[in-house]
């Protein structure tokens, strides 16, 4: 299959290309910047995201059958918001109605955990662990832009039926050479508290998006990815109770470590659960 990767030289965006092109897929990546550094397989082609006739030139050259979104401005905080919004709520607009235009078979788009409206202050989960039913208004522009991108797809899912669309509300994002970082979170946990101690390796992001890409899914679905673990050395239990004022709307069946979210839909639409995990990378630290 011939697909398309957005912001393929990203921290996520770059395991995605390696995976799909490894599976054998013809990749090409539209992002802003070549990075020859990253030694990437497939072809770079220069988009400019935010630019709609860039991006139907594009699409147009490359009549890819996949594609695999994830360029956006990654940043919740520390700028303008009307920067940070614009940019995602735009460039996913293009992109997505140019791809259903097109007649793009399959679309896999970066949502957000964000998107719940969860991880702010200290708004929680009505219960533990929460799944993609699970969602509350949010201030942050960050998140509001990756919700609107869910739902500019239920309208584009009405319009080309022809189209299959997947969005992924993927996780903290850890590239596989960062985990050291998380020795210094264990001495103050209120650092990762925001997500509840939550992450995804890079890795198996670019497993999820081959498995949503290669699935057989009809409409417009959405599904949370995360890691099987928390991030924590500490359980989930006791943080959320520590932290939370006294949390404790734990599912019967929950035990640590395990995740606050529940993965179990992206399992069971595309057969994929995450395969990574800190504990590999830092067994002394378990």
């Amino acid at each position: 299959m011939r697909i398309v990767v957005t912001g393929g030289n990203g921290k996520a965006g770059q395991w995605v290309v390696r995976e799909l092109a490894a599976a054998g897929h013809e990749v090409v990546n539209f992002d802003l910047v070549p990075r020859p550094e990253l030694a990437l397989p497939g072809t770079f082609c220069r988009v400019e995201l935010t630019d709609a006739g860039q991006v139907y030139d594009a699409l147009a050259q490359f009549r890819p059958e996949g594609i695999a979104h994830l360029a956006a401005n990654p940043a919740p905080s520390g700028q303008a918001r009307i920067d940070v919004f614009d940019n995602n709520v735009l460039s996913a607009h293009n992109l997505l109605q140019a791809a259903g235009d097109l007649g793009v078979r399959r679309v896999v788009y970066a949502s957000s955990e964000m998107a719940t409206g969860l991880m702010h202050e200290d708004v929680v989960p009505a219960r533990i662990p929460f799944d993609e039913s699970e969602r509350r208004p949010s201030p942050n522009a960050y998140a509001l832009s990756k919700f609107i991108s869910e739902v500019i797809v239920d309208s584009l899912a009405l319009a080309h039926p022809q189209t299959s669309w997947v969005g992924l509300r993927i996780n903290n994002v850890i590239p596989p050479d960062d985990y050291d970082r998380f020795r210094e979170e264990w001495a103050d946990p209120s650092r990762n508290m925001v997500n509840f101690w939550s992450y995804i390796d890079a890795r198996d992001v670019g497993t999820a998006y081959r498995a949503a890409l290669e699935g057989d899914s009809l409409g417009h679905e959405v599904c949370l990815i995360a890691a099987a673990d928390t991030r924590a050395r500490r359980g989930l239990r006791q943080l959320m109770a520590e932290y939370y004022d006294g949390y404790d709307a734990f599912a019967d069946d929950y035990r640590d470590p395990q995740s606050a979210l529940d993965c179990s839909k992206m399992r069971d639409l595309f057969g994929w659960t995450p395969s990574h995990s800190w504990r590999d990378e830092l067994p002394e630290g378990s």
